[in-house]
């Protein structure tokens, strides 16, 4: 039963969240990899394999208006031609497809620490309008430095690593300050929750993706995520995987297609988390996603969750996009319930940054920036 007395933010993140960190947009995605590929053919050539496949999907467009350069619906296809086919090969473009969304992820990824004029190490500047959403998640910061979190969480869509990114960048800066003033309290760092049952998933190192392909770049050692469940921490549900998730018994990047086959028990265990955080969220935040017919599971998550929640307030939309994208957001709403909601046709940076931005933090999500 919902906590009548909450004050809970859930926010929801899709591809919108990350663009202004330079990666692509699902729709973008593909031609993406092919620059990507032609940047280094040799290094690159196991995503000859997915375009291969891509190309003799194209017979289907004599009958179908298929999207076959988005990401999700490609992904899709991959995934069912895997299941009804059963065969190696088909697998193998899978694996290779998986490769593809990694590599695409890390080639256009900023590190979080770049180098200013005099040398000194400072916040890539891809960066600078995500710094503060990992704020918003801090109450307060005690007398010894240590941090007071609301209990706020982020489910999100996105494979990338944009927020772990910039949580290390966050903590690093955080620890030069402790050496400065001589204390070190590891309770002062921003952690991520993201274990909720994931018994054969790791994470992997975020250095190797960060400083993959990228000659004398500077990593820190991480401290992003939590060893435990009731660590002081932010739960961060990526309901579609991650690609610094790898499978212990093949070390396979453990990322999943929005739509198919939802009922593996790593993936289950993370909706099951998603639909337990919605049914005590006061307020819904959802940022850079659009509600796409292909994630039907996502819809269906909402609406079970929010058939069982008592506290819900409002539901805000941030996302530039003022066309179909807004009028698909908005059919999700019953029309007396409208009043309290809103759709802002802001960019992720607005919201972050502009004093209306920074306003409606304050009076509609009751939070400011610590």
């Amino acid at each position: 039963m919902s906590d009548l007395n909450t004050d809970k933010n859930v926010y929801l993140l899709g591809a919108g969240f990350s663009k202004e960190a330079g990666l692509p947009l699902q729709d973008d995605f593909l031609m993406v990899a092919k620059e990507v590929f032609f940047k280094d053919p040799q290094l690159y050539r196991h995503f000859e394999n997915v375009f291969k496949y891509q190309d003799k999907l194209t017979k289907m467009k004599k009958f179908l208006n298929y999207p076959l350069l988005n990401l999700e619906h490609l992904f899709n296809l991959i995934e069912m031609d895997v299941f009804y086919s059963n065969n190696d090969e088909k697998r193998n473009i899978k694996n290779d497809f998986i490769k593809l969304i990694c590599d695409v992820l890390i080639e256009k990824t900023a590190n979080p620490f770049s180098q200013s004029s005099t040398g000194n190490l400072e916040m890539n500047p891809s960066y600078r309008f995500y710094l503060p959403f990992i704020k918003l998640f801090i109450k307060q910061r005690r007398n010894d430095g240590s941090l007071i979190l609301y209990d706020d969480t982020i489910i999100t869509f996105n494979y990338d690593l944009i927020l772990e990114g910039v949580a290390c960048y966050y903590n690093w800066e955080c620890e030069q300050n402790m050496r400065t003033q001589l204390r070190y309290n590891p309770d002062n760092f921003i952690k991520f929750n993201t274990i909720f049952g994931k018994t054969n998933i790791i994470n992997e190192q975020l250095a190797v993706y960060f400083s993959k392909n990228r000659a004398n770049s500077f990593f820190p050692k991480e401290n992003v995520f939590s060893q435990s469940e009731n660590d002081n921490s932010i739960k961060l549900i990526k309901l579609h995987g991650s690609i610094n998730w790898k499978k212990s018994d093949d070390n396979m990047a453990f990322i999943v297609p929005p739509t198919w086959n939802k009922s593996e028990p790593e993936i289950r265990s993370l909706w099951d988390r998603a639909y337990n955080e919605l049914i005590h969220a006061k307020r819904i935040i959802i940022i850079g996603y659009s509600f796409p017919e292909i994630d039907i599971y996502v819809r269906s998550l909402l609406a079970l969750a929010l058939n069982e929640n008592k506290v819900l307030q409002n539901i805000y939309f941030i996302n530039p996009d003022g066309g179909i994208t807004k009028k698909s957001c908005l059919s999700l709403l019953d029309t007396y319930f409208e009043k309290y909601c809103s759709y802002k046709e802001w960019k992720y940076s607005v919201f972050m940054r502009s004093d209306e931005g920074l306003g409606f933090i304050r009076y509609q999500l009751n939070r400011t920036l610590a």
